[in-house]
Parts: structure tokens; C-alpha cells; sequence
């Protein structure tokens, strides 16, 4: 009895020193964004982030989901799924499109699902 408990204790110590807070972690996800980079890959692999040229462009995802701005004008509204995902309505597609998107506290990275790699980076306005 007392073996299994003393593992026990080991275990939970083990996971509750595992599960760290992260001190950088996500914040809200609404907020206006500026296009720093993208990605558009030729479908072999070889795409790289490319720094975004000519006029500022931004984007900017409300709290109630819509989404205006130059950056991405195509999308109406989203609504965000879970920690990776979020669902975007698009002018032009009748149906609910879901990207994958990483957030850190200045940063965001969208990618749309495309045959090929692509993708939008910003940073916090």
C-alpha cells in the first residue's frame, strides 16, 4: 500500500511540475495586425517566409467576429475554434473555410488550407 502510494505521489508531482504555465502564451485574438511576411509555396517543399513589400497593409479581427482591413480583404467574419483553428467566411466561397493559425502576444501566423503551403505573418499593431 504503501509503495503504490508513494508512486502515486511521483506520478502527480511529475505531471503538475510537467504542465508549466506559459509566460508567453496567447492573448486575445482580436485586434489589428500588420502583414510582415508571406508564404506561398510552388508545391515542391521549397517556399520560404518573404518579407511583404510596397504599402503597409493591416488587419483587423473585431470582438463581435468581423474582420476588416486590407491584408486579407477577401474575409467577411470568423470565429476562432480552438488554441489552432479558427473558421473565416470569405466573399468568395459559399462555405465556411477553418485555417490554422499560431498566436503569441505580438505575433499571428494564418495559414489557409491550400494544396501547397501558404501563409500570412503579422504583428500586433
Amino acid at each position: 500500500m504503501k509503495k503504490t502510494l508513494f508512486a502515486l505521489l511521483i506520478i502527480t508531482t511529475g505531471l503538475y511540475l510537467s504542465c508549466k504555465k506559459d509566460q508567453n502564451g496567447p492573448t486575445e485574438f482580436y485586434g489589428t495586425w500588420k502583414l510582415t511576411e508571406t508564404l506561398a509555396d510552388p508545391g515542391d517543399g521549397s517556399g520560404k517566409y518573404m518579407k511583404v513589400q510596397g504599402a503597409t497593409r493591416y488587419i483587423t479581427f473585431d470582438q463581435s467576429g468581423n474582420v476588416s482591413g486590407e491584408a486579407m480583404p477577401d474575409i467577411t467574419s470568423y470565429k476562432v475554434l480552438d488554441s489552432t483553428r479558427i473558421e473565416i467566411t470569405s466573399k468568395n466561397y459559399s462555405q465556411k473555410l477553418v485555417y490554422w493559425y499560431k498566436l503569441s502576444p505580438t505575433t499571428l501566423e494564418i495559414n489557409p488550407p491550400c494544396i501547397e503551403g501558404c501563409g500570412f505573418r503579422f504583428v500586433r499593431k
